[in-house]
Parts: C-alpha cells; sequence; structure tokens
C-alpha cells in the first residue's frame, strides 16, 4: 500500500509541475489565481499541504446525500470505451486504470453518501441531444448529469438547457480554478469566462488523453536516419513542418508492387483529412478566433500564419514522395493499425490512441510533440481532439447542490487517483517505450490549447473543419475560399453570441 501511495503521490507532484496543460493557452481569457488551500499546520507541528491532505478540494470531509442514486448519461466516442470508464468500472479488474476509476468511486460514494452507478451511454457520437433536450421538456429526472461529446454537443448549452454551473447559489462547492478542472478549456467554451454550461478536466479521460502528438516508428526511422536524434531536433526548437517534410521525403516502398501509392504501401508519413488534420492546424498555433477588446470572441482566420501553414501542408502531403493523405474516412483506425503493424514512420494522432491500438507494437515507437510551424514559434503546440467529454447539469434537475459536489468530489479525486494512473503510468510507462517519450509527453502537456470558434464549429459552419475539406480537395491555394466564407463565419458567429448573452441575462 506504501508502494502505490508513493506512486500516486510522485504522479501527482509530476502533474503540479506541469498544470499548465490544462491551463495555458495563448488566446485564452486572463488565468485565475488559484484558490487552492493554504497549507494548515497539524497537531504536531507539521504543515497539512494538498499532497498530505485526505482529499484536494476543499469541501467537508463527510457530507450526506442519503444515498442518492447519481444518474449519468454519457455519449461515447470512437476509439475505445474511455467516456463510460470516466464515470463507472463495475469492478476492480487489476487493470490500473479500472482500479483507480473503480476506488475512485468508492471513496466519493462513501464521502458523500451518494451511489454512482453504471451510466446511460450511447455509442453514436452525434446523439444524445435528443434524449437531454427530451428530459429538459418533459421536467424529467432521469438525467443528473449529462456527459457530452463537445463537437456535436456542445450546442446544447445554447439552447438554454443546461445550468450555469458557475453560479454558487445552485453548485456551491465548485471552484473551476482548481488544479483538476481544465480552466482555460472551459473559459474559451465560455462567452464570458463567468458562465460554465460545460465543465471537464481531469474527470474525463478524452480530456486527459485528448492531445494530438507525433507518433515515430523508432525502427523505420533508424534504418533510414541511424545518425539523427530526433529528440535533439525537438530539445533545440528545430522540430517544425519543413523538417518533417524533409525527414519523410525520402523513405518510401511500394510494398505491394502495384505501381501507384496506396495504403498498402511504406511511407515516411502518413495523415489523415480529418481530425489529425485539425491538429496539425493547432500545432502550428493557427486559431480560428480571438477575443477584443471586450472580451468577446471574432473570426480572425483570414491571416498570414493561415496561409503560411497551408503552404507547408500543402507541400509536405501533396509535394512529397514520401507523404501520404490517407483515403480512408474512419477516424484514423486504418493509419493507427498500420502505423502499430510497421508500416509506417510517422504519424500524428491522438494520444488516447496509443494504448488502444500500439499496446502489442513489436517494433518500438516514439511520441513528439507536433511539429511547429517555424523556429519562430516559441513553443511547441498541441490541442484537444473535440470529441473531449464536457459534463453539464439540465435544469430540469433539482438538488443541485448534490451534484455539485459530486462532479467537485470526483474531479478531485480523478486527479489525485486516475490521472495518475491513465497518464503516469498506463500513457508513460506501460505504453510508452522509452524514457526520452514521457518527457516529451509533459513537454506537449505544456501547451494545449483552443479558442472559441473551434470549440463551437457546430454552431459556425464547421469552420473547424476547413482544412480537412481543403485537404480532401488538394486545393493549393485557399485565400479565395476563407475570404469568402468570411461573411457567413461572421454572421455565424455573431448569432451565436446573441444567443449566448440572451440566456446570460
Amino acid at each position: 500500500m506504501k508502494k502505490l501511495l508513493s506512486i500516486l503521490l510522485a504522479g501527482i507532484l509530476l502533474l503540479l509541475s506541469f498544470a499548465a496543460c490544462s491551463t495555458q493557452t495563448e488566446n485564452a481569457a486572463e488565468e485565475k489565481e488559484s484558490t487552492a488551500p493554504e497549507a494548515q499546520p497539524t497537531a504536531d507541528g507539521t504543515e497539512e499541504t494538498e499532497e498530505t491532505a485526505k482529499y484536494l478540494d476543499s469541501m467537508p470531509e463527510e457530507m450526506n446525500f442519503e444515498d442518492r442514486d447519481i444518474k449519468f448519461y454519457v455519449v461515447e466516442g470512437a476509439n475505445g470505451n474511455i467516456t463510460v470508464l470516466s464515470i463507472y468500472a463495475e469492478e476492480d479488474t487489476g487493470e490500473i486504470v479500472d482500479s483507480a476509476v473503480f476506488a475512485r468511486n468508492l471513496t466519493v460514494s462513501e464521502r458523500l453518501k451518494v451511489k454512482i452507478g453504471e451510466p446511460q451511454s450511447t455509442t453514436d457520437s452525434g446523439a444524445g441531444g435528443s434524449e437531454l433536450s427530451n428530459a429538459v421538456k418533459s421536467g424529467s429526472a432521469d438525467i443528473d448529469i449529462f456527459g457530452g461529446y463537445q463537437y456535436f454537443n456542445i450546442v446544447l448549452a445554447a439552447q438554454g438547457l443546461l445550468f450555469n454551473l458557475n453560479n454558487s447559489e445552485n453548485f456551491p462547492y465548485n471552484d473551476f480554478d482548481r488544479e483538476y478542472w481544465g480552466t482555460s478549456y472551459m473559459n474559451n467554451m465560455s462567452l464570458d469566462g463567468q458562465h460554465y454550461y460545460w465543465a471537464t478536466g481531469d474527470l474525463a479521460l478524452r480530456y486527459t488523453g485528448g492531445m494530438y502528438v507525433t507518433y515515430v516508428n523508432t525502427n523505420i526511422f533508424r534504418n533510414y536516419y541511424n545518425d539523427v536524434n530526433l529528440y535533439s531536433i525537438v530539445d533545440e526548437g528545430s522540430w517544425t513542418m519543413d523538417k518533417i517534410r524533409e525527414i519523410s521525403s525520402g523513405v518510401y516502398q511500394d510494398l505491394n508492387a502495384n505501381g501507384k501509392k496506396d495504403n498498402k504501401d511504406m511511407f515516411g508519413f502518413v495523415l489523415q483529412s480529418i481530425d489529425p488534420t485539425d491538429g496539425m492546424a493547432a500545432g502550428c498555433m493557427v486559431d480560428f478566433s480571438s477575443r477584443g477588446d471586450d472580451g468577446l470572441p471574432y473570426i480572425s482566420f483570414d491571416n498570414q500564419r493561415t496561409y503560411d501553414f497551408w503552404d507547408k501542408y500543402y507541400a509536405l502531403l501533396f509535394n512529397n514522395e514520401g507523404a501520404m493523405l490517407n483515403p480512408e474516412s474512419d477516424d484514423s483506425v486504418t493509419i493507427m493499425k498500420n502505423f502499430g503493424a510497421g508500416q509506417y514512420m510517422m504519424t500524428c494522432n491522438k494520444l488516447f490512441q496509443s494504448p488502444i491500438y500500439l499496446r502489442e507494437m513489436e517494433d518500438d515507437f516514439m511520441i513528439l510533440p507536433l511539429p511547429k510551424l517555424n523556429e519562430e514559434q516559441p513553443h511547441y503546440n498541441t490541442r484537444i481532439h473535440d470529441s473531449c467529454t464536457i459534463f453539464g447539469v439540465p435544469v430540469s434537475v433539482g438538488g443541485t447542490d448534490c451534484l455539485s459536489a459530486v462532479l467537485e468530489a470526483l474531479a478531485s479525486e480523478s486527479f489525485k487517483v486516475v490521472t495518475p494512473a491513465y497518464y503516469e503510468i498506463a500513457l508513460k510507462v506501460k505504453y510508452a517505450r522509452d524514457s526520452d517519450s514521457g518527457r516529451m509527453i509533459e513537454l506537449i502537456h505544456e501547451n494545449v490549447t483552443i479558442d472559441f470558434a473551434a470549440q463551437w464549429s457546430n454552431k459556425l459552419g464547421n469552420i473547424n473543419h476547413f482544412f480537412r475539406t481543403t485537404a480532401d480537395a488538394k486545393s493549393e491555394s485557399i485565400a479565395s475560399t476563407v475570404q469568402r466564407s468570411q461573411k457567413m463565419w461572421n454572421k455565424s458567429i455573431d448569432k451565436l453570441i446573441t444567443d449566448l448573452q440572451k440566456l446570460e441575462d
């Protein structure tokens, strides 16, 4: 038990050292000062800190909500049932993440005197909204907490279906400045940084593991570049779009000997036009919107950085013998399986796919940041995939003080127990093949950014999918398309702002 505690505490200390993973965003609202409790003297004269306190949050150690059943409804994304696992594990299976979730729920249930059972769920990532809407319209209390798929379900907030979680009258226990909440992510979802209809952070495994990264097959790389140290290139700040093109350009084999490039061949770099392309743009710090002096978002996509990124993306994917844009539209399953089979040297994808597709990979692999636009870019950057689980409370339920306590306790205990298990142990140790990859994951975590338009893309003409459709069309120039779409984007964001302001008034 002492050994396990040591591991968990080490994970917490490490996470605290890069807590910016959930807060550093160049275009985020100004960070609020942490309200973590100050160290207090104990009976023996030592100081009790967050690391030695029984709980990380500031709620009472024991509360009694009379065994209330907490009814979750969650929308599961692709690539593994990690949304359901964020909430529930039926038993302690011995798998470290399952065990951590099971232990967390037991702790929270006993502490608050509530029951956390298996959530209702759907595997249709575009569904769930009608369930929430029907529950609210009928005045049903069948859903206490809704765990939505960010891209599809964020729009429910604009329909007036959810409480403002940042209202201390209804939600007295939530402290969204704490390290276990994705404060910057939530600030950017919010119109004004005050009304939080959605919350996310360590409670969501799709937040913890949703970052985009670069995967490199170590064996293939060393066959071609035995004298090149990729980690040194990253450390020097030289891992750029030009560098990844240079390295991948000489790596190609027509494995099926049919005389044409297809996904049966070996490539230096393979990408898909869907969400990994979004990730590449984020790596180059391309944003769709900014905030004005009044704090309100506006579309700012028509700028030189956007065009510079596209020029380098086009050169990498379409003017490069060693690269291919995979034609399969299967949420990157083909790419990850082929990479895991040792067919591709490099790809970019989500971190949570590592334990799903690369667990049995025979070749060694490295995990690196996404490439920068150029060496002048101040830091490596990434984004969380839009399947990120976001939690809201429907306005049809009562007893929100209990739900406030449940969300806070689950989030704080997740930071203490589940995140170290999932991130520090499962991702960095069990599945990553070398210690440098673990160090790279820390570097990636240091800068996770998102902007309002990217998050609300589903209400803004799918602006976040712009590069996807442009890649599918293989369009070399994008300026005219961007400028032609600007009027529609402006109109959409103005309407969204009006809708949200009506709710906030």
